[in-house]
């Protein structure tokens, strides 16, 4: 289905693709694109038939972070700002696992919006960095979660240098989770989804809250969190045909 002109977003039984939809700017954040990528973010968020998200660019690049002829001409206004945190939020709250596909450029935004996914796959010809601090700014809510990804080591070394890494760089230090080759992305992208897809949609949503909760709240809380989080998966379909499958699984032990 298509949106605004910006994203497109495709919706295919419990697979849903948001995608960046400026390939001739490299997918760069312009006010109405991170508008429609918030709007987008909250309709796949509300559709109860998707359990998996893939984040992606159209043409040669995921996103080559903030539009820096909007910058020029127009600098960066608060609605910018928030339509840009907001969607991304977004990304991080719901109750689906999102993979950001990742390659060519990504940059500025483009890290953001991939550390606001639950994993990262990385092309080889993927250029990642944070290049903020040479236009003055810090890189939105990337001091925030980058830490909590990397490391506040590693972080600081990202966003105070502006430098760029490779994928298998990235890869390295925790900021993309799997690396495939360029020429065979969307094949190997392909495979991994599924791989994502085969976990149960009530198990992986309740992993997904858990591991939010365990920045965040006090261990007690994410216990008590996690009691009913537990009772949600023992209602599932999927833990009654496992534990019906468990003799036959038991005797070829």
């Amino acid at each position: 289905m298509a949106r605004a002109r910006e994203v497109v977003v495709q919706i295919d039984g419990d697979r849903a693709t948001i995608a960046l939809n400026r390939p001739d700017k490299l997918n760069a954040l312009d006010l109405a694109l991170v508008a429609s990528f918030e709007e987008a973010a909250c309709e796949v968020a509300a559709d109860s038939r998707v359990a998996i998200v893939v984040v992606r660019g159209h043409g040669r690049s995921f996103c080559a972070g903030l539009d820096l002829d909007m910058f020029a001409t127009e600098g960066m206004s608060m609605d910018f700002y928030r339509h840009q945190e907001r969607g991304f939020r977004v990304l991080e709250t719901m109750d689906k696992t999102v993979i950001a596909a990742v390659h060519g450029h990504c940059l500025g935004g483009g890290v953001q919006l991939a550390a606001a996914c639950d994993v990262r796959v990385g092309s080889t010809n993927a250029v990642i960095g944070l290049p903020a601090v040479q236009e003055g700014l810090f890189p939105g809510m990337a001091p925030y979660r980058l830490p909590r990804l990397i490391g506040k080591g590693r972080a600081a070394s990202l966003i105070l240098t502006g430098r760029s890494l490779t994928a298998e760089e990235a890869e390295r230090i925790g900021l993309i989770d799997h690396v495939v080759d360029a020429d065979d992305f969307d094949a190997q992208l392909a495979v991994l989804v599924d791989e994502y897809a085969r976990a149960p949609r009530e198990a992986a949503a309740a992993s997904k809250r858990l591991m939010a909760l365990g920045y965040d709240a006090p261990f007690g809380d994410a216990l008590e969190a996690s009691e009913e989080l537990l009772r949600a998966c023992l209602r599932a379909p999927e833990v009654a045909r496992a534990r019906a499958a468990w003799p036959q699984r038991a005797t070829r032990r």
